[in-house]
């Protein structure tokens, strides 16, 4: 179920630009520091480093929680994971029973000692532009899909095709169209002369 980011929970609609921050800056990161070698990794490394910046970026902006290789970001009553993730806002994981737990809103006790909402925040990989990549916030629900999603920044730059495809090109009135002549004489019904080339 989409949502905008007006009905997103109080909780974490005041910390959209941070949450945001943490993947928009990631992606930047990734790709001004390995310009030279992305092109050889894997999409499996490439996710890996990514996902190593925007632990990096989430620590320095939220509370935060590192269990068996697990890593949420506090924010009040909810817990959010950081992934890459796919067309349709699923994740590739390996399904460990944390994983399972985390996905099926089941309590988390290694962490918690009350029942908190869990979500995903990623990146759908934009595979023209890495640096256009959408940037979600997902609360998963198990077998039964998600209980909703939200986009928290549209790419700027897809936004500014769209306005310039829109916008229809509208020449001013007063300007004069200039026709070649030759254009112009066989419009008025008159035969052009045959030209004769110099070099004859």
């Amino acid at each position: 179920m989409l949502i905008s980011l007006t009905e997103l929970p109080e909780a974490l609609r005041r910390h959209v630009t941070s949450l945001s921050e943490c993947v928009r800056l990631a992606l930047s990161d990734f790709v001004a520091d390995h310009a030279r070698l992305r092109a050889r990794y894997s999409a499996r490394t490439e996710a890996s480093i990514i996902h190593d910046y925007m632990v990096s970026y989430a620590m320095d902006r939220f509370p935060w929680k590192l269990k068996r290789n697990l890593f949420l970001i506090a924010i009040d009553e909810y817990r959010a994971k950081l992934k890459k993730l796919d067309g349709r806002w699923r994740t590739r994981r390996v399904p460990t029973q944390l994983a399972l737990r985390f996905e099926n809103q089941a309590p988390l006790r290694l962490f918690d000692d009350v029942d908190v909402t869990n979500v995903y925040l990623g990146y759908q990989r934009d595979e023209a532009e890495i640096l256009k990549s959408g940037i979600w916030l997902v609360c998963p629900d198990g077998k039964r899909g998600f209980r909703w999603i939200a986009e928290l920044s549209a790419s700027e730059h897809s936004n500014t095709i769209q306005v310039a495809a829109a916008a229809p090109v509208v020449e001013p009135a007063s300007q004069r169209r200039i026709q070649p002549k030759r254009i112009a004489e066989a419009e008025r019904g008159e035969i052009p002369k045959a030209r004769t080339s110099k070099r004859e």
